[in-house]
Formats: structure tokens, sequence, C-alpha cells
């Protein structure tokens, strides 16, 4: 009994000495995130970790789209289609409410406003994600010293556009998904193509099984010809110009590119917030796992997305903001949807006139990079930039569509949703009329909505809006200015020179 005794008492003090430095810890990191007390002074402070949060929601309902849909749709019909449109659409209220102003105002006094119990569960929600974000990166930094394996056709064709380039021939005129598909440098499954509603799959509207790509694609191969498939390069010159040095090296391999891209958002969010709020920079950076999943697939959007935030940033230059926006339209055509909210920011913010000027000026940078495509065939180069929107594809997404994919309502004319984008896309305009001299980054969110209503509406359409709505949330205290811009990309350049160049000489996929 006395030894039961000893035992206890010697592990009593033990047991509250773990449970209070738990209890410390788990103090410093809620105060790392969150203030404990309201002051005057740190409102600013207050106002933009509340505003984080909402972003944070807004990246973890993303993220539970990100689960395979084949998972559990077929075994819904037709109602799966409802969860991934709840979805997005709850991501869109998210990023709404981190625009919106405090519930809370200015105090006169300090305040003692310790953090609330959903706000401890997001805060840890949002921990959890980091591992998962974290696995991500070093899958892509795996990914990057690999032969290439990228499963949007977009940058195949790309990259083989690159390498057409090389060779002295029209990328626009040129490229030909079948002989992407022979080549030994790329690994192309069927199904990672984009599908068209011509030859063997006119006159419908579900999209093709797995089954019916690989017979199909075993058919065009034998024919040479595979009019199901979309084959042109679908997007501006950057798209494939800025891959050029990885032809040129012969190492296909782009996703270097893209995480360098990402990368240098994050440093470009550290660079520009203060420092109190750079834990959460961090965070919400590495937590984004949808937009660090369409980064390592290879996607363009995160290069595009790059372009246009540094274009908001630098709106007080003249001349950089229209440079970086004019790379942005020349990079991909999302950025011709946020172009309309590109000049009402500037007519707002500095007149008509600027607005006029400053647009002319990227239009200008944008005509320059593709011009010598448009000399060398017009008709090629317009017929590859507007195939996303004239080309007979499948309808698919996360939004409207989805539920008419899933039967859950019947598809409409695609003149429809192109109507209803349309309408939106006017009553998003007015909305950023109204709030866009105290919320210029609402245009990320503002832009993306039409989107919601399209014939096609991907979920990586909307995977590139909360994080960098964040930046410039987080950025409006202390602008950023051209040597800020620069030390992130020295800082950028000195932290991955090493890993760069170690994938430039990777080997060749055979």
């Amino acid at each position: 009994m006395s030894q039961r005794a000893v035992f206890a008492q010697t592990t009593q003090p033990v047991e509250k000495t773990s449970k209070k430095l738990l209890h410390d810890k788990v103090g410093q990191l809620l105060q790392t995130f969150f203030v404990a007390e309201i002051t005057p002074e740190n409102y600013h402070l207050f106002d933009l970790q509340r505003r984080a949060l909402w972003i944070g929601v807004a990246i973890f309902l993303q993220t539970l789209n990100e689960i395979d849909h084949d998972w559990y749709i077929p075994y819904l019909m037709p109602v799966g289609s409802l969860i991934p449109f709840v979805l997005i659409l709850g991501s869109f209220v998210a990023m709404w409410m981190a625009l919106r102003p405090a519930s809370q105002p200015r105090p006169k006094s300090a305040i003692k406003r310790p953090p609330t119990r959903w706000q401890k569960l997001m805060l840890l929600v949002l921990l959890i994600l980091t591992v998962i974000g974290a696995v991500e990166l070093g899958r892509g930094l795996i990914m990057s010293v690999l032969p290439p394996q990228f499963s949007n056709d977009g940058t195949s064709l790309d990259t083989n556009a690159a390498m057409l380039l090389l060779e002295g021939r029209n990328p626009y005129t040129d490229s030909n998904m079948l002989d992407i598909y022979r080549n030994q440098n790329f690994t192309l499954e069927p199904n990672w193509t984009t599908p068209l509603r011509q030859g063997q799959f006119a006159n419908r509207y579900d999209y093709p099984s797995i089954a019916e790509f690989r017979s199909v694609l075993d058919t065009a191969l034998k024919a040479g010809e595979a009019p199901e498939f979309e084959s042109k390069v679908s997007y501006p010159a950057l798209s494939f110009l800025t891959l050029l040095p990885f032809a040129l090296f012969k190492n296909y391999n782009v996703l270097p590119l893209y995480l360098a891209s990402y990368l240098f958002l994050v440093a470009i969010a550290w660079k520009a917030s203060r420092p109190e709020i750079r834990p959460w920079v961090l965070l919400l950076s590495i937590a984004n796992v949808p937009m660090w999943s369409s980064t390592v697939g290879g996607n363009l959007d995160v290069l595009c997305t790059l372009f246009v935030v540094i274009a908001w940033l630098l709106r007080e230059r003249r001349w950089s903001t229209a440079l970086f926006f004019g790379l942005a339209l020349a990079s991909k055509q999302t950025a011709w949807f946020i172009a309309p909210f590109y000049f009402v920011m500037l007519w707002r913010l500095y007149g008509f006139k600027e607005a006029v000027y400053r647009c002319m000026l990227a239009s200008m940078f944008m005509l320059l990079i593709n011009m010598p495509f448009i000399l060398w065939n017009p008709h090629a180069w317009l017929a590859g930039v507007l195939a996303p929107m004239a080309d007979p594809m499948f309808p698919m997404g996360v939004g409207l569509v989805g539920l008419s994919v899933t039967h859950l309502l019947p598809f409409l004319p695609t003149s429809v949703y192109t109507l209803l984008e349309g309408v939106t896309m006017l009553a998003m305009l007015y909305v950023y009329w109204r709030i866009c001299r105290k919320r210029p980054e609402a245009a990320f969110l503002l832009a993306i909505i039409p989107l919601f209503f399209a014939w096609r509406s991907l979920p990586s359409y909307f995977y590139c809006a909360a994080l960098p709505m964040f930046v410039l949330i987080s950025s409006r205290l202390t602008p950023l200015s051209g040597q800020a811009l620069a030390s992130a990309f020295s800082t950028l350049v000195q932290r991955n020179k090493v890993g760069m160049a170690s994938s430039l000489n990777a080997p060749l996929s055979m």
C-alpha cells in the first residue's frame, strides 16, 4: 500500500508538469495567430487575422473538393454533384466574408477577446492541411527530377509547342496530339487528353469512359488523325515561350517553373506583409492543398496568377503594372476574364484616361509577345487561343453544369450557359465598381464567379483565388515596392539555385 502511495505521489507532479507544458505550447501557438486582446493600436492586426481565418475556411472547403469524385458520385447519382457544387459555393461565401468589414468596431480602449472555439478548431484544421500541403510540395520536388508526367494535356501541348518552335515550325499549325502520344518524351494516358464532341464522340454530352478513350485513340493512331481529341495549342504564346529553356536543354519536365512560380508568390506575400501576419502567410501557403495540387499537376494557372498578383500589387507604377498584366494576358485566357476588373480598378483609383492608357500598354505587351505567331498564321493563332471557348468540348465541372452531368438537371443549350456567364459578369463588375476602392483584391473572387455558370467550370478555375486574395489583403498596410519585389526574387533564386540546376540536368524519359 505504501509503495502504491509513493508511486502516485511521484507521478502526479510529472503529469501536472506535462499538462502545463502542453497548455503553454498551445497558448504560444494561439498567440502566434490570434491577438489576446483588441486595442486601438492592434485593431488592424485583429482584422487581418479574422480575414485570414475566412481565407482558411475557403481553402478547407476547396480541399474537400479535391477528394476524388469517383469515390462517391457514382454511388450518390444523381445528387452526388451537389457536394462539389456546395463546396465551391461555400468557398465563395468564405472569401466574401474575408472581404467584409469586421463586426467588432475599433475599440477606444483594450478589450480582452481570446480566440473562440471555432477559430481554434479552424486553426487546427489548417495545421492538419499543412501536412498534406507539405506532402504535395515534396511530391512536386521529387517529380521535378523525374521524367515528365502531367495529367493534363495542356502542359504536354505547351511543352511540345516549345519543341516545335526550336525546330522552326509553327506550334499553332503543326501541333498534333497523336505525335505527342507517340513521343517517348511524354507520358500521356488516353483519359488525360481533352475529348471533343465530334468524330466518334459526336452528338453526345456524356463524358467518354476510359474504355472509350482507349478504343477511339487506338483507332485514331491507326488512321493517322484524331478529330475526337484537342490537338491545338490552346493558349497564348507566352504559355510555351517560357518553356523554351527546358526544350533547349532537352529536359521536358517543366514542373520546376510552376513550383518556382508558387514559391515566388509566397515570397512576395512574405515581403509585402506585416511581420505579425507572416505566420498566417506561411500557414495558408502550405495548407493550400488545391493550389499545390494544381501546381504539381503542371497547370499553367499559377504562372498566370503570379503575373496578375504582381500587376495588382504594383498598381501605383504605371509601366510595371501594365507590363505584368500584359504578361498575364499573354500566358492564359483566365487573365482575359479578370481584364475588365483590372480596367474598373484603374478607372476608380486613377481615372478613366489613365485606365485606358494602362490597358492599352498591357494589350501592347500582350500583342508584342504574340505578334510573330499572328503574322505567321493569323487564322491558326486565333483558332488556337479561342479553342477553349469555340471548340465543341464536353460539359464538365463543379458549377451549374455539373448538376446536368449527373443528370440531376437537364442540359441547357450552350447559349444559355453563355448568357448566364455574361449576365453574372456584368453583375460582378457592378459590385466591383462599388467596392474596389476599399477592396481592390475582391477582383480575384468576383472574376471567377461567372465561370461557375459556364459550360465548363473546372475546379482549377477557382483554386487560384483564395491565396492571391490574402496576398493582397495582407499587403494593403505595407504596399509592395520594386525593391521588395526584387528582394523576394533574389531570396527565391538563392534558395532554389541548386534544386533548379539538378532538375535541368535530370535524365530524359525513355
